[in-house]
């Protein structure tokens, strides 16, 4: 039996938004939030975990039930809120009584709000409500004008199934209401179903049973316990382990056979009809099917009414045109498995005399037959060479799978089973191609073997395996055979070095593909969608430009124009082109309904939303990552994984979600064999985190495998993988001054005779600060102006913000702040623009540290009676190079002549109390940082200054405050929210 914490795996971030509930609840408001999801979804499971992991809630439960839904109050009696009624006679249904002048609910909802607000009064409580959408109104109605009312520490968590979301409903009404915060609980993914295997059957799943699971399951953790269930007794648990379960879920094909029972024949026939045509046919074909009268419209009608009404047909009406579908893929499975074999194989063959497509009429003759076919095979066989010339690789790999069981030649189901695999990897269906994979491993050696397990470990991201099968691959390929292995060996090669990011060989292997296999084959087509890509990152931009021109140009190109516009939307991201990029990246993505790569999709998705995050639109970039991610999650392409997951992890680094940054970064995580990009981009992500966090260590951390790589070979070229400034920044920050200038020189020169503009920047802000840290002022600010002027026109609000803050930070540093100040303004509203709050704080920071006026806001130091008053005018810190004397800063035993002195500064304090001291602008800063338990040093790394210099700063804080000590200051200390959130965010 699992806890609660084991039955919900995969649900972090609902148990981290419901942590995040809880804290707002514990300031006296109490809090709401309705868990949506189908029956088995695991919403009562995360209630329950969620009790689990805070063992000081008090809890109580209520669960809702259909049969009760009439009973007036029943929820608020399982609360154990009852109406008040006299010693001689208990309560009835009319019990909470009615008042004409007022809601009848109102008696019901004050005491409510009593019971609740007893139950919280003492600590923080939990109350879960179950089922709501079986709920009876009056405790809905009472229960949501208490939750408003509640003072205290509580939160409601309420569940509901697709019936509580009906616009109208109670449940609804409830959420509205109540203001509660909706959390949709979404299938589990299938490593995640994997995990539940684990712990919860004791069986250890191949990927290969895995995808059944999901199958069976659609990621309902409910019905994959089940399955796992009967999977066990059905086939042991060696097969189950090895295969996974085969059979429809029991309960599903329960529910669909009692709803096919309770049809009349020709409903019946027609919902069979449409489990047999699959997707969304027209009514009348699926009439034609199910053998209706033909023509007669009010059969149909009335059929799909019946099925309608029973919940097995959605039914909707386009262009005049009625269309049918079992929306549930788990119902429609459950009606076909229920049709005996012959009569399956018979409606099958009925479909294809009535399909529309020679891809539709394959299909279901595939599935009617019973035995190989050679017949049969050589149309599978001349339909995949179709769809191949188009790049539709779905289609490719389900003509060549069914080619594969279809052949009498053994020989022949061998070679079109290795081309599935390879269709099914290039359409980017890993968990189709990872069995298929497994059944390759067991055939001999080949080039053709090897080949195919190359693609698909590339894909997987295991980088040193799929270079040891290439390079086999290549050497045994047959010398007087056909070219057409050896150009797909060369395709393959150019996806290996772009992986690797080896643009010298990625142009060598492309100029070998495209020579064997002919420009306008598919392989052709494939190698010279990177070609582009090779020759703008080696520096070529005009013959790329050419290439991709050229490629355009090409005739029949069909669906596999999806590559043309990921390599040009890829090439125009590293080259600033930043509006075309997205652009042809947003034409890269293609429809669940149109032909193309899923893979190519995933792709197009990732570089989209760096495209985004860098024009400023970050919503839009974490949507596209999501996206991504989403889509991944059942394909498992490891190779592009980290790249998704870093955009999702910066953005939620600088926007302050440090505990969401931090997951996403762990994603972006690569194993050891992994591929350079992989490690370029976890690399990226990882830094990102700690540089919000101002742990410049830690990004030197991160970047430690980067910095041991063989960059030669483009990894530093202009504008692809810009991890360089921030790597040198880091050096800057920890005092590594003459290992940054090192680390500089020679990106700067490729920078420059590229001309590469926002490279330019980048590394020009950085130089800035080591000329700064150097004390060459002049020098430094001719380095930021030179950055600055290189973005300007260029659409990088980020980049822009980035090298302003650098800039006001020196200024400042040399005691420039008047013009820090104009600076550092700047940068902050464009940290702001973009809703970087990190550094929107730390630009807050250093204006409050430089002190340009007299603060004066809001009180918020208090100690007894008194308040020590310190008000901004720019309210906002500071930063200072590591190691170096600020000019202008209080000197050792001095006084900062930029801040009012002591004996000048106004007093300011409480109506009732003396006056004392304003605090100067560092003095503020240090206060803050200390009171909020930073040490010395960490509070000096914060704000760039020595040890001495924070002492030196709270012994006038003690001074001024009248106290002695570290938690003297903690106890004292008020900031005002505006102030405390900024620290937060730091």
């Amino acid at each position: 039996m699992l806890t609660p914490h084991e039955d919900v795996v995969s649900r972090a971030q609902e148990l981290s938004e419901l942590d995040t509930l809880l804290g707002v609840a514990a300031s006296g408001a109490a809090q709401c939030a309705v868990l949506e999801g189908p029956h088995g979804i695991g919403k009562t499971a995360l209630c329950e975990a969620f009790a689990a992991r805070h063992p000081e809630l008090a809890v109580r439960r209520a669960e809702a039930s259909a049969w009760e839904h009439g009973l007036r109050g029943g929820i608020l009696a399982q609360l154990g809120v009852l109406p008040a009624y006299s010693a001689d006679a208990g309560p009835t249904e009319d019990s909470w009584g009615r008042d004409t002048d007022q809601p009848s609910w109102l008696p019901a909802g004050r005491a409510a709000l009593e019971a609740l607000s007893r139950l919280a009064a003492n600590g923080p409580a939990l109350v879960v409500l179950d089922a709501i959408e079986h709920a009876d109104t009056l405790s809905l109605e009472a229960l949501a004008y208490a939750v408003r009312r509640v003072h205290d520490p509580l939160v409601v968590l309420a569940t509901h199934g697709p019936a509580g979301r009906l616009p109208g409903s109670p449940a609804a009404a409830f959420a509205d209401a109540a203001r509660a915060r909706r959390i949709v609980l979404d299938p589990l993914a299938p490593e995640a179903l994997r995990e539940l295997a684990a712990a919860r059957a004791k069986v250890d799943l191949t990927p290969e049973a895995t995808q059944a699971l999901w199958r069976v399951s659609r990621g309902n953790p409910a019905l994959a316990l089940e399955a796992l269930a009967n999977g066990a007794e059905s086939i042991g648990a060696e097969g189950l382990a090895a295969h996974g379960p085969r059979a429809v879920v029991p309960s599903v094909a329960a529910r669909a056979a009692a709803a096919l029972a309770r049809l009349p024949p020709g409903a019946r026939a027609l919902v069979e009809a449409v489990s047999v045509l699959g997707g969304t046919p027209t009514g009348a074909v699926a009439a034609q099917l199910a053998g209706l009268p033909e023509g007669n419209a009010e059969a149909l009608l009335a059929a799909a009414d019946a099925a309608w009404s029973a919940g097995l047909l959605e039914c909707r009406t386009v262009a005049g045109t009625l269309q049918l579908t079992i929306r549930d893929p788990l119902l429609r499975d459950a009606v076909e498995e229920a049709l005996g074999p012959a009569e399956r194989a018979a409606l099958h063959t009925r479909a294809a005399e009535l399909a529309g497509s020679t891809r539709d009429r394959l299909r279901h003759l595939v599935a009617a037959a019973v035995m190989p076919d050679d017949g049969l095979a050589a149309e599978a066989d001349r339909l995949a060479a179709e769809e191949a010339g188009e790049g539709d690789w779905s289609a490719v790999a389900d003509a060549l799978v069914a080619a594969s069981q279809l052949h009498v030649d053994p020989a022949l189901r061998e070679d079109r089973l290795l081309r599935a695999a390879e269709a099914m990897v290039g359409a980017g269906d890993l968990p189709s191609a990872t069995p298929l994979a497994r059944r390759v491993e067991s055939l001999p050696q080949s080039a053709a073997r090897d080949a195919v397990l190359a693609y698909y470990a590339i894909h997987k991201g295991h980088a040193r395996r799929a270079g040891a099968l290439l390079a086999r691959a290549w050497e045994t390929r047959p010398p007087l055979g056909s070219t057409d292995l050896a150009a797909r060996i060369a395709q393959y090669r150019v996806l290996d070095s772009l992986a690797e990011w080896d643009i010298p060989a990625l142009l060598d292997w492309t100029e070998t593909a495209v020579r064997l296999a002919g420009p306008d084959s598919t392989a052709g087509v494939e190698a010279r969608a990177m070609l582009g890509l090779g020759l703008g990152s080696a520096g070529r931009l005009a013959e790329a430009r050419a290439a991709y021109e050229e490629l355009a140009a090409t005739p029949t190109l069909g669906a596999r124009d999806q590559r043309l516009h990921l390599g040009r939307g890829w090439l125009a991201l590293g080259v600033d082109e930043l509006d075309e990029a997205r652009l042809e990246l947003r034409a890269a993505i293609t429809s669940a309904r149109s032909p193309g790569s899923l893979r190519i999709t995933l792709w197009a998705y990732a570089w989209l939303a760096r495209a985004e995050f860098s024009v400023g639109r970050w919503d839009e970039a974490l949507a596209a990552a999501r996206t991504g991610i989403t889509l991944n999650a059942p394909v498992g392409m490891d190779l592009l994984a980290p790249i998704l997951h870093f955009t999702a992890a910066q953005i939620h680094a600088l926007r302050g979600d440090s505990a969401e940054a931090a997951e996403q970064s762990r994603l972006a995580q690569p194993g050891p064999e992994a591929y350079p990009v992989m490690h370029l981009a976890g690399a990226l992500a990882a830094a990102a985190v700690a540089e919000s966090l101002g742990d410049y260590a830690g990004v030197l951390r991160a970047f430690e495998p980067i910095v041991r790589m063989d960059r030669s070979r483009g990894i530093d070229a202009p504008g692809f993988w810009p991890w360089q400034d921030v790597y040198a920044n880091a050096l800057v920050m920890t005092g590594r001054i003459d290992d940054a200038d090192a680390f500089l020189r020679p990106l700067e020169a490729a920078a420059r005779s590229a001309e590469h503009r926002s490279t330019i920047a980048r590394l020009g802000y950085v130089r800035g600060r080591i000329l700064g840290a150097q004390g060459s002022l002049d020098d430094a600010v001719a380095c930021f102006e030179g950055a600055l002027a290189a973005l300007d026109g260029l659409p990088l609000p980020y980049n822009t913000a980035r090298g302003r803050f650098a800039y006001g930070q020196t200024l400042r540093r040399f005691g420039r702040r008047r013009d820090a100040t104009e600076v550092l303004a700047a940068a902050r509203d464009a940290f702001a623009g973009v809703g970087a709050q990190v550094y929107v704080a730390r630009c807050e920071r250093e204006l409050q540290a430089a002190g340009t006026g007299i603060f004066r806001t809001a009180p918020h130091y208090q100690r007894g009676q008194h308040q020590v008053g310190q008000y901004p005018a720019a309210q906002h810190p500071g930063a200072q190079y590591p190691g170096t004397q600020q000019p202008g800063a209080p000197h050792r035993g001095g006084h900062d002549p930029g801040a009012p002195h002591p004996a000048q500064a106004p007093e300011t304090g409480s109506s009732s109390g003396p006056s004392v001291p304003a605090f100067t602008a560092q003095e503020t800063a240090v206060a803050r940082l200390v009171a909020a338990g930073l040490s010395n040093r960490d509070a000096a790394r914060e704000l760039f200054v020595s040890v001495k210099t924070v002492q030196y700063h709270l012994t006038r804080i003690y001074a001024k405050l009248g106290i002695g000590s570290r938690a003297e200051l903690a106890a004292v200390y008020r900031p005002p929210a505006d102030e405390s959130s900024a620290t937060n965010s730091s």
